[in-house]
């Protein structure tokens, strides 16, 4: 399994060869053992031996993809192996229908939504009932604004394997995005009910149970999140915006302290405690906008207009009520 954006997971499947191949294998063992760098070389000797082995080149792509890398160019420099080992096995074998789903996986995490359809177009039709595949173009389709084909493809999904919690965590951020909350929430319920002991599909729900008019219910939800996993600061960033629009000032900056400890880079954290004090501490609002500034130099204009704003009494409102809504004011 892989994230994509920190948000989804999206399967890479290995599958095996016919052949009973000693090096095969001894690579599968590898990289069962978690010995990737190993198994990697082992597929490569294979396929000096035998390039026809398609399979080969699939599981090394997916062992590329799952190879550590020390930055964010290194990471690159992996998936592009990965892309290359994954279309010489549909040169080799063009019927392989796993690698087209992690060619399309692949581009979905890299942003190439109307590639990733078309690679899991074919995934599709060489194996109709593949699950994973039709939860991937359902991804894809959410990502390029097509609801309603990633919907039927949900659906789809949904009758293949109706126990998957991650079918129904992917589907509620669908409909999260546009805008229908309170499916969102039947949907993250259901991931729940399968997988109660992940913090992601509690936040997620409260997400959409705040939208749809029940903070207490999403309080409760953040509070579980948090229980699960006590170091998770996107809970306690989302708590104290919550807790803020409740009129619980101090306790929301709080769970914001707790957040900017566990989590010091994310710039939103800055931001919204920037807003948060703007009217009661415009120089330490400032001080926050100023960190954004320097974390976050290519959206730096949106915090300068804030720190503008907080020279006059009326700037420091205007701050407020466009990130707060009027009656939530303290």
């Amino acid at each position: 399994m892989k994230k994509l954006a920190g948000l989804v997971l999206i399967a890479l499947l290995s599958v095996a060869c016919n052949s009973d191949n000693s090096l095969f294998k001894r690579a599968q063992l590898a990289a069962s053992k978690g010995k990737i760098n190993e198994a990697m070389q082992l597929y490569t000797r294979l396929l000096k031996q035998n390039p026809k082995a398609a399979t080969a080149y699939l599981n090394r792509g997916v062992l590329w993809e799952n190879l550590s890398a020390k930055d964010a160019q290194e990471k690159q420099k992996n998936r592009n192996f990965a892309e290359q080992d994954y279309l010489k096995a549909i040169e080799t074998d063009p019927s392989l229908s796993q690698a087209y789903n992690n060619l399309g996986a692949l581009y979905i995490e890299q942003g190439l939504y109307e590639e990733a359809v078309s690679n899991l177009d074919h995934a599709i039709y060489y194996t109709p009932t593949y699950f994973t595949a039709h939860m991937n173009r359902a991804i894809a389709y959410s990502r390029l604004g097509h609801i309603a084909q990633a919907l039927k493809d949900f659906d789809i999904a949904e009758q293949l394997r109706k126990e998957e919690p991650m079918l129904y965590f992917n589907r509620g951020v669908a409909y999260y995005n546009i805008k229908q909350y309170e499916k969102a929430v039947e949907d993250f319920s259901h991931a729940i009910m399968y997988a109660p002991q992940n913090p992601r599909f509690f936040l997620e729900r409260a997400r959409a149970l705040d939208k749809a008019g029940y903070p207490a219910n999403a309080y409760a939800d953040l509070e579980e999140a948090i229980a699960l996993q006590p170091s998770y600061a996107m809970a306690y960033y989302l708590m104290s915006e919550l807790l803020y629009r409740k009129g619980d000032w101090e306790m929301a900056l709080g769970y914001l302290a707790r957040a900017k400890e566990l989590a010091n880079q994310y710039v939103p954290i800055y931001e919204l405690m920037g807003d948060m004090l703007a009217m009661q501490d415009p120089i330490a609002a400032t001080a926050n906008y100023m960190v954004a500034v320097k974390l976050d130099p290519a959206n730096a204009s949106k915090y300068k207009r804030k720190i503008a704003l907080m020279r006059s009494e009326k700037g420091r409102e205007q701050v407020v009520t466009e990130r707060f809504k009027p009656k939530d004011i303290k």
